[in-house]
């Protein structure tokens, strides 16, 4: 039987080449540890005394220990845990399965030693109608390759819901990423047009309709040489956006996520370029195609 663990193994993760995938660590290289591992997975605090993370459909709690944080707060003077709390990361720990502090069961594992963290948050935006195509927007500048895109091991990801709340949305994207000295700035958006056509055709049968728009700056097209696979994630109720209150007092049926797709062009003009629709899956739904 497949664990959990194995249904939400990471993509390669790109480092640094999207704004906000910046990847906090203090790898050391101590041999007593004799396991690792790496999970994407919330960041919970109990009231700031101590921070834990939870896995999607809440189904594993990893621990770290109290020194792990401190030591990573300490040698990046840019990083708090606190910042991250409620937020999808993904995370690197290890541990040594002899010591007795280490409590490892079905339900999760505690005691590790965090090593490396990345926050995989991502912007949402509400744009109405007036605010359509402007400085306001976030308007795709360049295709994706893909939302589902598929691994070396044959293993295909989806867009999915983080738990039940379906408020929290990891979605894994694959594209090619800039190293044209012109570019100025790269990003990703999830963006909800209410007074879209589309948009209002779709909620009126209970389905929320969101874009995600990558944006290129600096550079019109450039070399197909690079590319890359990274999770991210959006919260729904963010508070600078919050797309679920926007959407009405109900939660929707389904979200589907729409994005401009081309495999072999940099340019969303090429004829090759389309439009492409995923549906978003529940964990449920998610395991059962495994």
């Amino acid at each position: 039987e497949r664990t959990m663990k194995q249904c939400f193994k990471l993509l390669t993760l790109a480092v640094g080449l999207l704004a906000g995938i910046t990847m906090t660590s203090c790898l050391g290289g101590d041999s007593e540890y004799q396991n690792s591992g790496s999970a994407i997975a919330k960041v919970y605090s109990n009231y700031g005394m101590y921070y834990y993370f939870m896995t999607p459909g809440r189904t594993l709690t990893i621990t770290p220990t109290e020194a792990s944080v401190n030591s990573l707060e300490s040698k990046n003077e840019n990083f708090k845990m606190s910042n991250l709390v409620g937020k999808i990361v993904n995370i690197g720990y290890i541990w040594n399965p002899d010591d007795p502090n280490v409590v490892q069961d079905d339900k999760g594992i505690q005691g590790v030693d965090l090593v490396a963290i990345q926050s995989l948050d991502f912007p949402t935006l509400v744009v109405s109608e007036g605010s359509t195509g402007t400085e306001r927007d976030s308007v795709a500048t360049h295709p994706i390759i893909s939302l589902s895109p598929t691994d070396a091991y044959g293993q295909q990801y989806q867009p999915y819901f983080y738990d039940d709340n379906k408020s929290d949305i990891i979605v894994p994207v694959k594209y090619f990423a800039p190293n044209d000295s012109r570019a100025t700035s790269a990003s990703l958006t999830l963006v909800y047009y209410p007074d879209d056509e589309a948009t209002i055709f779709d909620k009126n049968n209970g389905t929320l309709r969101l874009y995600l728009n990558y944006r290129v700056l600096g550079v019109e097209e450039y070399s197909t040489q690079n590319t890359y696979s990274n999770f991210v994630a959006f919260n729904l109720r963010d508070m600078n956006s919050n797309i679920l209150g926007r959407w009405g007092s109900s939660m929707p049926e389904k979200v589907k996520i729409v994005a401009r797709v081309n495999a072999y062009s940099t340019d969303i003009d090429n004829s090759e370029t389309k439009e492409e629709v995923y549906d978003v899956l529940t964990i449920e739904e998610l395991e059962s195609q495994q």
